[in-house]
Parts: structure tokens; C-alpha cells; sequence
């Protein structure tokens, strides 16, 4: 058995989706790293997409405050907006989106928890989503905490189309949801109208967890369906080496964790960058 963590069996699993000429988005740590594993691994082809500025054609590394330097170094394929929508009306644009809240059916919410009106929280805002789940063929989520707050029966605001009767009328199928990865298992929405039904359950996890932790029934719930494949060492090795400091912790941790864990990446990146811009003449 292979020694490794929660946040790389998710990495590892997320990375086996990537396939074919697409773009792939790398704007959070997991969606990085799953993108650049894929790439090192059995999908050569992907063009990975850091920022416009810095362009695709990157190699990924999760980071709090070198983004730019590190990209500027590589000197990727500069990209408009315009050329990046191009490619999500193309269907040549994969991502891994992170929702604050999803529903049985596949509808996220990023924009606000609470009314609308009134929210409790306000979030980013729907940015890209509409346009996601209205042309690509294949929608691919993420949630690092599975409880019934994130994975609800209703989302309260709809930021990106599940499936359901609205869908068939007016979007058809392209942009439907494909895939949900969870800290407890892997999900499709191939249930009864398109509803959440479980795909595989993460090592040493049971179908009560999984239900307990839900808001709604999981269609296909029980403890005999197949267990979520564990990363490989060529997996693991790719992931380690692409983050050292572990910046994909940050999505895993709130409060006080979550505080010390960044101010100790930062100040190994600040004093990281004291040493290499020298190096090239930056100062």
C-alpha cells in the first residue's frame, strides 16, 4: 500500500479525467496540480492554462505569491479572453470548478449562501460558470469538504445548470454535469433525471458516511460498489515535487490551521524569491 494523503488521492483521481487537445484551467492548487499530473502522465496533448498574461502551455506550480515570477520565467503562449472563450465555445476548455454548494442535480452555487436579497456570505460571483455549463461536454467538480451544507438538496443561488427539465428546454446536453470528487468518493449524475448517483467511495469510507453526510438520497449507495483506484508513485512523486511547501493544504484547512500553514508558505516563498530574482538580473 502507498503512503499518501486525502488531498493527493483527490489530485490523482481529478488527473485521470484530463484527456485529449483541450485547454486546461489551472486556477486553483488541486486543478493544478491535477492538470500537470495528467500531462507528465497519459494526456502529453493538454495545453495548460495558468493566467491570460502568462498564457497556457506552463508548467502549474500552486503558489501564494509567485505566480507571475514563475510564469514569466516559463514564457507561455499569450492568450486573450477572447481566445479563451473562444475555446469554451469550442469545447476545447477543460476545468476543475470547487462549489461552495452543489445540489442533486448538479447545479452549483458560487455566488451567494443565503437569499439572494440578503445573503449570509457573499461569494466570487458566477465568473465563467454559465458559459461552462451551457458548451462543454464534459463539467468536471470538486468539493474538499462533503457535508450536507456544501452538498445540499437546493443550492441557494444557481450559478451553473444541473440537469432537469430546464436544462432539456433550453441548454440541451452539452455542459451538463459529468463528475463530482469529494473527500468521501466519486460521484456521477447518471441517477433517476440526471441525479447524483455514486460512482466509487474513497479507501476506508461506507456508504452510511457517505449518506450521513448528505443532504439527499445517493442513487447506487452501498458499500459493495468499487473503491476509488489509490495514486501511483509516478502520481505521488509528480505532485510532491510540484508542491513542496503543500499550497494544496490551504484548500483542506480553515481558522487558526489555515492562518499559520499560510504565513509559513509565505515567508518560504518571500525568502525563495529574495534568492532567485537576483539571479536574473531583476533588481
Amino acid at each position: 500500500m502507498m503512503d499518501y494523503t486525502l488531498d493527493e488521492l483527490m489530485i490523482a483521481t481529478m488527473a485521470h479525467q484530463f484527456s485529449g487537445e483541450v485547454m486546461v484551467s489551472s486556477v486553483t492548487a488541486f486543478g493544478a496540480l491535477a492538470a500537470l499530473v495528467a500531462k507528465k502522465t497519459h494526456a502529453p496533448e493538454l495545453a495548460v492554462l495558468a493566467t491570460p498574461e502568462s498564457g497556457m502551455e506552463v508548467t502549474p506550480l500552486p503558489t501564494l505569491t509567485l505566480g507571475q515570477f514563475l510564469t514569466d520565467v516559463q514564457r507561455g503562449i499569450p492568450l486573450t479572453m477572447e481566445e479563451i472563450f473562444d475555446a469554451i465555445f469550442c469545447d476545447l476548455f477543460r476545468i476543475w470548478i470547487n462549489p461552495a454548494q452543489i445540489d442533486q442535480f448538479g447545479n452549483v452555487n458560487i455566488s451567494a449562501i443565503g437569499p439572494w436579497h440578503k445573503p449570509k456570505v457573499a461569494l466570487v460571483g458566477s465568473r465563467g460558470i454559465p458559459e461552462d455549463t451551457s458548451h462543454l461536454s464534459q463539467i468536471f467538480y470538486y468539493v474538499l469538504h462533503h457535508n450536507p451544507r456544501s452538498v445540499v438538496s437546493r443550492v441557494d443561488f444557481r450559478s451553473g445548470a444541473g440537469n432537469g427539465p430546464e436544462r432539456d428546454q433550453l441548454l440541451g446536453r452539452s455542459g451538463a454535469p459529468s463528475l463530482l470528487v469529494t473527500d468521501l468518493g466519486v460521484f456521477t449524475f447518471s441517477g433517476p433525471g440526471g441525479s447524483m448517483a455514486i460512482s466509487s467511495l474513497h479507501p476506508g469510507v461506507t456508504a452510511e458516511m457517505v449518506q450521513e453526510r448528505t443532504a439527499f438520497p445517493v442513487s447506487g449507495l452501498t458499500d459493495s460498489v468499487a473503491v476509488t483506484p489509490e495514486p501511483t508513485a509516478e502520481e505521488l512523486e509528480i505532485i510532491r515535487t510540484a508542491d513542496p511547501l503543500e499550497v494544496r493544504k490551504l484548500e483542506l484547512l480553515s481558522g487558526d490551521k489555515a492562518a499559520e500553514k499560510f504565513v509559513a508558505i509565505y515567508e518560504r516563498e518571500r525568502q525563495a524569491l529574495h534568492v532567485a530574482w537576483p539571479a536574473r538580473s531583476r533588481i
